[in-house]
């Protein structure tokens, strides 16, 4: 038994454990709360005392009953019925929401991005316990997120984000399943980034500030993402190879590697050296709302727009390697295994393959600077 102060009198309240019957008949301990209807600790205490020993004389009264009441049963005076078990719940399993991404760490590495859409989720329900979110809970934080007018990839990865840290924590939480594993995904749009032409890079290369420069300059060369661009370190660089683990792909461990084109390797070699990182010299912030739109606002700038054939943004210069490629003839396994584009069955066979991918040293140069003549 306890007490404790509660209500705007601070009335003491004693608590306790009772037992009720169940409408099977069968007993069970219930924690009962009675008002003493004093805010002085002294009486408190004395009825405290008053409920415990009147508790205690119906239990020794209920137990000196039981095999009384058992032996009647077995002589066939009284009913089986007669005879009460006191039932006992097991306490359910439960984990909180706030410890769900160490827990999931435990059976499996989450990526960087699927822990970040599960704290925005956490965030945003306010709930305690992870078996609290329901699958209507769950669809309405997905549609909030995504709305039908957006783009079902988005809708798909949050859900396969989420879905995944509940499917790693059943054990632990006691669900018997995650409340997003029903709910269907939706469909996706098929428009993709379209590549830039030489022209169109070559005016980027013109106007963008730095770091945007020299960062457009190495995903012209090597096709990586904006991240892995920005994320680049000089001991990735030996000789004239380029050796990365893209982050979006790096949970399954599949390392690029990228001959250096020679205008690259000239470009690289004028650039300050500050950190480890090669962009090190300017600040990385993929956080900064400024920082997101830069590149943006650079294409508005120069009215280079989308079109029909897809939309602009910094992974067009990704689009444009392998087109270029392409063009260039340089074998599709080999362009596979420079931008990690690779099939389970495939990867052990092409991502590595040097002795054609060298090819991509052999891509055209491109003119960035303005002749005297032109300016003329």
């Amino acid at each position: 038994m306890a007490l404790r102060q509660r209500g705007k009198e601070n009335f003491y309240h004693a608590y306790f454990r009772t037992i009720i019957a169940l409408p099977d008949g069968r007993l069970k301990y219930a924690t009962t709360t009675v008002n003493l209807g004093t805010s002085d600790l002294v009486t408190a205490r004395a009825l405290e005392a008053d409920l415990l020993r009147k508790n205690k004389a119906a239990r020794l009264h209920q137990r000196a009953k039981a095999p009384a009441i058992r032996l009647d049963v077995a002589a066939g005076v009284r009913p089986a019925a007669d005879i009460q078990t006191i039932h006992r719940e097991r306490r359910k399993r439960r984990l909180k929401l706030a410890d769900a991404l160490a827990v999931a760490e435990k059976y499996k590495s989450l990526g960087e991005t699927t822990e970040k859409r599960f704290r925005a989720f956490c965030k945003t329900v306010k709930l305690r316990y992870m078996d609290e979110v329901t699958p209507d809970i769950a669809f309405e934080y997905l549609c909030g997120k995504c709305p039908d007018t957006g783009n079902g990839k988005n809708f798909n990865n949050i859900k396969s984000a989420l879905n995944a840290v509940f499917r790693l924590t059943l054990l632990d939480s006691g669900m018997d399943a995650s409340p997003f594993a029903k709910i269907p995904n939706r469909s996706v749009c098929s428009r993709h980034q379209r590549p830039f032409t030489e022209d169109e890079f070559v005016r980027i290369y013109r106007s963008a500030p730095e770091p945007w420069k020299s960062a457009a300059m190495i995903a012209w060369f090597t096709g990586l993402r904006e991240k892995d661009v920005f994320l680049l370190r000089w001991d990735q660089i030996s000789g004239d190879v380029l050796t990365t683990l893209p982050a979006k792909t790096a949970r399954f461990g599949r390392s690029v590697q990228i001959p250096i084109h020679p205008q690259l390797t000239a470009a690289l070699a004028a650039l300050p050296r500050v950190g480890d990182r090669v962009l090190g010299a300017w600040p990385y912030e993929p956080e900064s709302i400024s920082f997101r739109r830069a590149f943006g606002d650079l294409l508005r700038k120069l009215k280079i727009c989308d079109d029909a054939s897809g939309f602009v943004a910094f992974n067009s210069l990704r689009d444009s390697f392998v087109t270029r490629c392409d063009a260039a003839g340089i074998p599709r396994h080999a362009v596979r295994g420079l931008v990690g584009h690779v099939s389970d069955r495939q990867t052990d066979l092409y991502s590595h393959d040097l002795t054609s991918a060298r090819f991509v040293q052999r891509l055209p140069s491109v003119k960035l600077e303005k002749s005297v003549k032109n300016e003329k």
